[in-house]
């Protein structure tokens, strides 16, 4: 064997090892310590929708409700036979669409770069982001949408580049299955547009290939909205455009106020992309414009990704850093190029560098997982997932705790603060089929004993579940209550913590 051949043994090999790291670190990442973050309030309504529509077929729509589309929670239902747990069930969708994001991301490195050490490189780096990591553990629907998302850009660059009538089918199933998870998948046919501008080189002397270009955008449209007409089905279609409203600018009111809130946004964008990404990756992402031969490449996937950034960043009024995951995947391919520009020099120092960008996003990702309280994380997710509200620290052991009482013959009732999310849903979950535990929502700002649950038949055992910022209760009010757990959530950085309080109604029991 030559030494030239040797050279091509070794790195096949090397490519093998890696691309197999990637997807054991995928899955231990995803599915080790599922449950270590609690329901997350979006969280709760998805899956409650989910067990409603498992159990009543016409309600299969129930999201358009809250301007939502469905897809994610029709998919969350055949998982509920994987787990016993309605929430393990939901987040386990996330990690099924994160794989199929990893192979999106592993078909569009290699179409477009055509090296498999790249490729294997850029689904190490999917496996190993933090962004990623996070988001395909929780049951929400971006993970999803960020699946679309890179199937949609590697289809339309192979369809410009073929002008093939069947992948222009594939590109209008792939939006089509965008839209009908989140409404920012209209990015997708923008990302289209410009894979046109980048790959399609028309000659005058030659009109078949500006007909073939025509005839599939047509079919990526057609199909598409075809797909997307299926929420026409449900009764409440109209309310997705008006819910859009809720966290939208108007295109009149951004041209009124143009760096406002623009400028807040990108400041935030850039923060998660320092926190998410990690400053290692990031740097990865400036090698990966190094090598002038494939520069244009590098610059068009960051262009694709600037644009839902920057459009999202003009119009958005409300701004988290799960609204961007979809946008960022086209990065990860020039990340993975940017690796591979490191590893492939020569040198100790070379070697030590390549294990280090590799080393700081990967434990970040393992802090995600095993210790999310120690894990450096953004202001909107550690504040929204751990601290607030909207983190249903306790939820699981409350349904517990009442499933007991249940099965002693007792009938419960429970009311809760708020009508909608982490509480009553948060808990609702857990106690799905269990007939003699009735989980009503209340006035989030308590500060009356729910009149319901004063008129539950005292033979009931009554409860009360309120986090304590928004216990306005007076003392008469509270001597009629007994304090039966609390559950104390991840402490702010200012010191302060809320407090899930979990109370035993009894009137004049003192």
């Amino acid at each position: 064997m030559t030494w030239k051949e040797n050279m091509i043994k070794n790195n096949k090999v090397w490519i093998l090892i890696i691309s197999l790291l990637a997807i054991a670190l995928f899955f231990f990442l995803r599915l080790s310590k599922l449950n270590n973050i609690p329901v997350f309030v979006d969280e709760a309504i998805y899956v409650r929708w989910s067990q409603v529509m498992k159990t009543e077929s016409s309600l299969r729509f129930i999201p358009q409700t809250d301007g939502k589309q469905p897809l994610f929670m029709w998919t969350t239902i055949p998982f509920f036979k994987l787990s016993s747990d309605p929430l393990i069930a939901g987040r386990l969708v996330s990690v099924a669409t994160g794989f199929g994001t990893l192979l999106g991301i592993a078909y569009l490195a290699a179409m477009l770069f055509g090296d498999p050490l790249v490729t294997s490189l850029s689904i190490l780096v999917y496996a190993i982001l933090p962004f990623s990591v996070f988001f395909d553990r929780m049951a929400l629907v971006d993970s999803m949408l960020a699946m679309f998302g890179v199937w949609s850009l590697a289809l339309s660059i192979k369809f410009v580049k073929t002008k093939k009538l069947e992948h222009a089918m594939f590109l209008g199933f792939a939006i089509g299955g965008g839209l009908l998870t989140k409404s920012p998948a209209v990015f997708f046919y923008s990302w289209l547009a410009v894979a046109i501008l980048f790959f399609f080189r028309p000659k005058i002397d030659k009109l078949k290939p500006i007909s073939q270009l025509f005839t599939g955008i047509i079919a990526v449209v057609v199909i598409s909205q075809i797909m997307y007409s299926i929420l026409r089905l449900g009764p409440a279609f109209n309310m997705i455009g008006a819910r859009n409203q809720d966290y939208l600018f108007t295109w009149k009111e951004v041209l009124s106020h143009p760096l406002n809130p623009l400028i807040g946004n990108l400041k935030s964008t850039i923060n998660w992309l320092w926190l998410l990404f990690s400053p290692t990756f990031l740097l990865c992402l400036i090698f990966g414009l190094f090598p002038a031969k494939t520069r244009k490449l590098s610059i068009f996937l960051i262009i694709i990704s600037l644009i839902p950034l920057i459009g999202q960043a003009f119009i958005a009024k409300v701004y988290t850093s799960r609204y961007i995951l979809f946008a960022v995947m086209p990065l990860i391919p020039v990340i993975g190029f940017g690796l591979n520009w490191v590893v492939t020099r020569k040198g100790l120092l070379i070697i030590l560098s390549s294990i280090f960008l590799i080393a700081v996003p990967l434990i970040i990702s393992n802090l995600y997982v095993f210790n999310p309280e120690k894990a450096p994380l953004s202001f909107d997710m550690r504040n929204g997932y751990l601290e607030e509200w909207t983190a249903g620290w306790g939820n699981r052991q409350i349904a517990d705790y009442l499933i007991g009482l249940e099965s002693k013959g007792d009938k419960v009732v429970v009311f809760t603060e708020g009508f909608f999310g982490t509480m009553p849903d948060g808990i609702q979950i857990y106690t799905e089929g269990h007939k003699n535990i009735i989980i009503v929502g209340s006035n989030p700002d308590v500060r009356v004993i729910p009149d319901g649950l004063i008129k539950t038949s005292p033979d009931d055992q009554r409860f009360l579940v309120v986090n304590k910022s928004r216990n306005h209760l007076p003392a008469s009010a509270l001597k009629d209550l007994q304090l039966v757990m609390e559950f104390p959530k991840s402490p702010r950085l200012d010191g302060s913590q809320e407090v899930l309080e979990f109370y035993h109604y009894q009137p004049n029991s003192l």
